[in-house]
């Protein structure tokens, strides 16, 4: 019997181990998609930041060309007062060559700050870059190392499945029957004793049933939650 009690701990332990790779599995997709959204979102940053250096560039030029337009239609009115007869048109032309120089110099400004606000970016795009891909390659390296830890866990579960079947093949067949009931409505079916109680569900076991325990001469189960307790002796 005490070769039996110690196989059902072996099996207990590869069938922990089983469920406990299999979680490790289910999580490691979810991180590795996170990770990979982290990464597209810092190369969406980067991005637009050298976008915006596009935007401002192209932007100035705009201006650039608005600035010309609005000076050649200041030329032509120019023109046109030597050809004005009365006051109020020579008025209504100089009041809109004031208008466009007012508007050409608030394009101006606005034409200062795209500069400004390009000059800042130009200054810092390098940092980001760096920041970005330092950011990116820690990101992959991570990747690379739960993809490796992934195929580890899947030879692991394998390995331990198949020794849980080889073990639990040589069990009696009431024992199966017994170790599937417990487990299907327990995480585990097995547990060993610690300070008196039990590691399942930490209930205190009587000094009587403890004792029953430690002879190690037949299958005794939990009164509070049903599963199997096994004594170890400190010598195992």
């Amino acid at each position: 019997m005490e070769n039996v009690l110690d196989l059902l701990v072996k099996i207990q332990g590869f069938d922990y181990e089983v469920e406990e790779t299999r979680a490790r599995l289910a999580q490691i997709p979810h991180e590795i998609e996170k990770l990979e959204k982290q990464i597209k979102a810092q190369e969406q940053e980067l991005t637009e930041q050298e976008t915006r250096i596009q935007e401002l560039k192209k932007d100035y030029k705009l201006k650039e060309i608005e600035i010309a337009d609005n000076e050649d239609k200041m030329n032509k009115l120019n023109a046109q007062t030597f050809a004005v007869k009365t006051n109020e048109e020579y008025r209504a032309i100089l009041n809109e060559v004031d208008f466009l120089k007012k508007k050409n110099g608030e394009i101006e400004d606005s034409m200062l700050a795209l500069l400004e606000e390009e000059e800042k970016l130009k200054n810092s795009i390098g940092t980001i870059r760096n920041a970005a891909k330092e950011y990116i390659t820690k990101k992959k390296e991570k990747i690379n190392e739960l993809k490796k830890e992934g195929e580890s866990a899947l030879e692991k579960q394998t390995n331990a499945q198949n020794n849980f079947e080889n073990s639990f093949a040589t069990l009696p067949d009431d024992l199966k029957e017994l170790y599937n009931r417990i487990a299907k409505v327990r995480d585990k079916a097995v547990c060993l004793i610690s300070d008196n109680t039990c590691t399942g569900c930490y209930a205190n076991l009587t000094h009587q049933f403890l004792n029953e325990l430690k002879k190690r001469n037949k299958i005794l189960l939990c009164d509070n939650c049903g599963r199997i307790l096994v004594y170890t002796p400190p010598s195992k």
